[in-house]
């Protein structure tokens, strides 16, 4: 990722044996890992790479990153209990006193998910609040593919109404793969990006994912 995006980006892993840099011919990327037994990490299992972007409500955003899923990879097949591959979460906004101290928990009200049906694995939306005025959209599922480089694309219109929207694109299509629309903010405070892996704690497969080429930009 850019210089700029680094510097507001941080790496939540459990222990240095969930992380690794891979050095590929001309290339780096980044390689994110889930074992059995790994211990918990802010309530949960998981290693993420969280981007705390700015914006204001009523901003478009595109997100653009690049994943892959190794031959491998092992799901949680047929019981597909939650597999989080992106989140954009909710967070306490200063402006009004807020703090992790006094900030309720939520689920993320957008996240791409991961899953396997008939031997294919896939990936879904889970859009709309989840605070108490909230009610989730699940959308999907579309294929990806074991072994290789997929590029995931989402823009959304921050919104804690119904101006709220998101279309996700995979591999540079020119329809989306997903569509959502309705509120999408908790609070009225940017929600940060968080991807790599987080799932159910009772899932005891190793897995790797593999990440590269973070880009966030604004589009109004």
């Amino acid at each position: 990722m850019s210089d700029s995006l680094i510097e507001i980006a941080s790496v939540d892993v459990s222990s240095r044996d969930c992380l690794q840099r891979i050095d590929d011919a001309d290339t780096q990327y980044l390689g994110l890992r889930l074992f059995p037994g790994q211990p918990k990490l802010h309530g949960g299992i998981r290693s993420e790479v969280s981007v705390d972007y700015p914006f204001r409500p009523g901003d478009r955003i595109r997100y653009r990153w690049r994943f892959k899923i190794p031959h491998d990879f092992q799901t949680d097949a047929p019981e597909n209990r939650w597999w989080v591959i992106g989140q954009w979460h909710d967070q306490p906004n200063p402006a009004e006193g807020q703090t992790w101290a006094n900030f309720p928990t939520h689920s993320p009200p957008v996240s791409l998910t991961l899953g396997e049906l008939d031997g294919q694995i896939m990936i879904g939306l889970s859009y709309g609040c989840t605070d108490d005025s909230g009610e989730q959209q699940v959308i999907g599922p579309a294929p990806i593919t074991r072994g290789q480089w997929h590029t995931i694309e989402s823009q959304i219109d921050w919104s804690q109404d119904s101006t709220g929207r998101i279309q996700v694109y995979l591999d540079g299509v020119v329809e989306p793969i997903f569509s959502a629309a309705g509120p999408n903010m908790n609070n009225g405070y940017q929600h940060y990006l968080k991807f790599g892996m987080y799932r159910h704690p009772e899932i005891a497969s190793d897995n790797w994912i593999y990440v590269d080429d973070l880009e966030i930009q604004k589009l109004n």
